[in-house]
């Protein structure tokens, strides 16, 4: 058995993308007995306008400047149940996506990720958006049952596994780190691609070029830190071939079903993985990433 769950929302886009994701997960929610929290940066006068449109819905205060894995970190620790989904503001849930996830953890699994589709198909850019961000995590892009890294806008914890996962969050640690030291643990966690919610986003150009640097540069110190620096010089050399590596990794991934998106997009997807591949040479350049007691001192 599960037990009770949880939904925690990781919040700071613009308020209609949050509405669209309330309207997707509440009704669900609701006729399983599941508590809804949302984490969401901004102002008190929108948090309590918010409340009040949505009574069954707990917002939890974060700061304005709150990094997305602080906000999921907020969210996650307000959280009451045995298992707690997690997701983002710009996704909005499939059919069933709750009692999906809760079959996963049924099979003992203590991390069930779910698939992760694209609402946004009218423009190339945000197909290409989607690929480079998700295109790993599409409904066919694994094996029902293999060992998987989820990403963290389609994941549910269960406790006592959860509330370890929430301290990681809150000291600004992403997914990947959570999924790399799970994996060394050998910690059982599940696909479930019927578990699947859509991003939900518009993306602008230079905004999400600039997220995919931001994101590479902060993988890489991060990974120095938790590995060492011995193979810094190696990481840094292989950095050119790495958006020729994702891409393919996605390109296997849209055989199945979204050949003719992929293709649209393909500009637009080699764009945002050549982004990430800079940041992350810009990481290894920088080196590790101090801890707040270094940067403090």
């Amino acid at each position: 058995m599960v037990g009770r769950q949880s939904v925690a929302v990781a919040s700071f886009r613009a308020r209609p993308l949050l509405e669209a994701c309330l309207a997707s997960v509440t009704p669900e929610a609701r006729s399983l007995g599941a508590e809804v929290v949302v984490a969401r940066a901004g102002d008190a006068t929108e948090r309590e306008a918010l409340a009040a449109a949505h009574p069954d819905v707990r917002f939890v205060e974060a700061p304005a400047d709150a990094s997305v894995p602080r906000l999921r970190g907020l969210a996650l620790a307000a959280c009451q149940g045995d298992a707690i989904a997690l997701t983002e503001d710009h996704c909005v849930a499939g059919p069933g996506w709750l009692a999906a996830l809760a079959d996963g953890h049924a099979t003992g699994a203590e991390v069930v990720g779910g698939s992760m589709g694209n609402a946004r198909t009218a423009r190339a850019l945000d197909c290409g958006a989607y690929f480079a961000e998700y295109g790993f995590f599409g409904p066919d892009a694994a094996p029902r049952d293999a060992a998987f890294a989820p990403t963290g806008a389609n994941v549910s914890y269960r406790q006592p596994l959860a509330a370890e996962i929430t301290a990681w969050f809150l000291e600004g640690l992403w997914e990947n780190v959570a999924n790399e030291r799970m994996a060394a643990r050998r910690t059982r966690i599940v696909f479930r691609p019927e578990a699947q919610v859509l991003q939900n986003h518009r993306y602008r150009l230079g905004a999400f070029c600039v997220d995919r640097f931001e994101h590479g540069r902060d993988y890489a110190r991060r990974r120095l830190l938790d590995e060492g620096g011995a193979r810094r010089a190696l990481y840094l050399a292989a950095t050119p071939l790495l958006p020729w590596l994702l891409l393919r990794r996605v390109a296997r991934a849209a055989r199945r079903g979204s050949e003719h998106a992929f293709l649209r997009a393909l500009p637009f997807t080699l764009l945002f993985l050549s982004a990430w591949s800079v940041g992350e040479a810009a990481g290894y350049l920088l080196g590790p990433i101090r801890k707040a007691a270094e940067e403090t001192a």
